[in-house]
């Protein structure tokens, strides 16, 4: 039986994004459930957590990406429940599409468009910053860590079973999405819950060294050698990484590899914002943000077309060359550390 702290039954009370999302389920039979392009712990954990409730319910609900999903997440999918999405597979028809971890419907990939066409209804479930329109028609909660601890709150309220496999992919969700519980989200309640997800068998070594101890040696020389190149402005107030196409083929590495490379910058003493440029087998240039917290980057990004959270987001831009974006996002930063 799993114990609760204070903290748990103060925030399972009622909610009305809870209320929504419980009518939602509770008016339909046929779910589709998705999430971003490059997945990650906290959309493929969310995604598993609900569609194992969905189904709880005697309902339909299956789950589909447009990209597959990285090794060392495949410990919250044991039972191959995520489909990857090709061209001409035809969808299952669905009454409701929920996008888990995403606000930004381009950010579904090449799926997007055949969703489209189901004329389903579509629900955005979030934790990412979005404007009051968003906010109002989908369930976004821009306070909670992760897809986990919102799920979670929500399964306490509807009074749902915590199977041990929604508590493994929701404690997935919140360690990966709080960095190892050091994002500045995570609170009392974030850990509260993974000690209740613990206490249903759930094993936090187990998922540690399958999370953090499954690289290729291929992604460690390309770590290597980009970490190499990292270069500094702003006296040393911003690092910044290059991944080139040239050199993802030169080790044999995919976009989830550098995922985490940003997250290096962060150990240097003076840098405050650190930029992660990968270049795109498609041309275009993903860039990742991190600050420490003394330098507020989301209204930039925003105003450069992405998003995410005030001290870490992305964006992914569409036009110019790798050395050209390089150039006008350092303009762009500079302006914050010098302002």
């Amino acid at each position: 039986m799993v114990r609760e702290s204070a903290a748990i039954k103060l925030m399972v009370e009622e909610h009305p994004l809870f209320d929504r999302l419980k009518d939602i389920i509770d008016a339909h039979d046929r779910f589709i459930v998705t999430t971003h392009i490059v997945p990650d712990g906290d959309g493929l954990g969310g995604e598993i957590a609900l569609a194992t409730y969905i189904k709880q319910l005697g309902k339909t609900c299956h789950i589909i990406n447009s990209d597959p999903t990285p090794d060392k997440f495949n410990l919250v999918d044991s039972e191959n429940e995520i489909k990857m999405w090709k061209e001409g597979m035809p969808l299952p028809k669905a009454q409701v599409v929920f996008a888990i971890d995403v606000n930004d419907w381009e950010r579904v990939g090449g799926l997007k468009k055949h969703l489209e066409a189901l004329k389903s209804e579509i629900i955005f479930i979030d934790h990412h910053i979005a404007d009051e329109k968003m906010r109002s028609l989908h369930i976004i909660d821009e306070d909670v860590s992760s897809m986990g601890e919102l799920l979670y709150r929500f399964f306490k309220y509807v009074k749902a079973e915590i199977t041990f496999k929604m508590a493994l992919a929701m404690y997935v969700s919140i360690f990966t999405d709080t960095r190892g519980f050091r994002h500045r989200k995570t609170t009392a309640l974030s850990h509260a819950i993974c000690a209740a997800l613990v206490e249903t068998g759930v094993n936090p070594d187990f998922v540690y060294k399958k999370v953090h101890q499954m690289r290729a040696l291929s992604e460690m020389k390309l770590l290597g050698e980009v970490l190499n190149h990292v270069q500094i402005t702003a006296q040393g107030k911003i690092a910044w990484l290059e991944v080139s196409q040239e050199l993802q083929k030169k080790y044999g590495a995919i976009a989830e590899d550098s995922q985490g490379f940003v997250d290096q910058l962060m150990i240097l003493k003076d840098v405050e914002i650190g930029i992660l440029f990968r270049e795109e087998p498609t041309g275009k240039i993903t860039v990742s943000f991190r600050s420490k917290g003394n330098v507020e980057i989301f209204p930039m990004v925003k105003k450069l077309g992405g998003g995410g959270h005030a001290y870490e987001a992305g964006i992914l831009m569409k036009k110019g060359t790798l050395k050209e974006v390089v150039q006008k996002v350092l303009l762009e930063i500079k302006k914050l550390v010098s302002s």
